[in-house]
């Protein structure tokens, strides 16, 4: 699925909500709307959430849907940003394995974009973290 960017933003709370995220916005391919969220939270996870399997970022769709861990890879390539997610996940979220978002119109700075998601997205279960390619990683 191809999706073209029109909103892209941030959200950092470490008191409140407790949370980093990323949201994209967009129209897809048949002209429907998207959105995916992108998110963890800024605390260590508890023994609670280690059982459960929340010990990782997470994706949501417009629809609600939520997973954890469910990413294989990112890669940001100038303004294309491709999710790879599991085959299961995907058919949880309700979209394609690889998702590929064209930023070129959404506005956003890609230098922020690339340290938000390194962010969100190496934190958490080792296993669980996706192969982060282009992005700005933090050693």
């Amino acid at each position: 699925m191809r999706l073209t960017a029109t909103e892209v933003g941030f959200f950092e709370d470490y008191e409140d909500e407790e949370a980093l995220e990323v949201g994209v916005s967009g129209i897809d391919d048949a002209g429907v709307r998207r959105s995916f969220s992108i998110q963890r939270s800024t605390y260590e996870p508890d023994e609670q959430e280690v059982q459960s399997g929340m010990d990782s970022y997470n994706v949501s769709n417009e629809q609600g849907f939520t997973v954890y861990g469910c990413l294989r890879r990112v890669q940001l390539n100038g303004t294309l940003l491709a999710l790879e997610f599991t085959t299961e996940d995907a058919e949880i979220l309700e979209t394609s394995a690889v998702v590929e978002v064209d930023l070129r119109d959404s506005g956003v700075d890609i230098a922020s974009l690339s340290t938000k998601l390194s962010e969100i997205l190496d934190w958490g279960a080792r296993e669980k973290r996706p192969e982060l390619v282009g992005l700005n990683v933090s050693e």
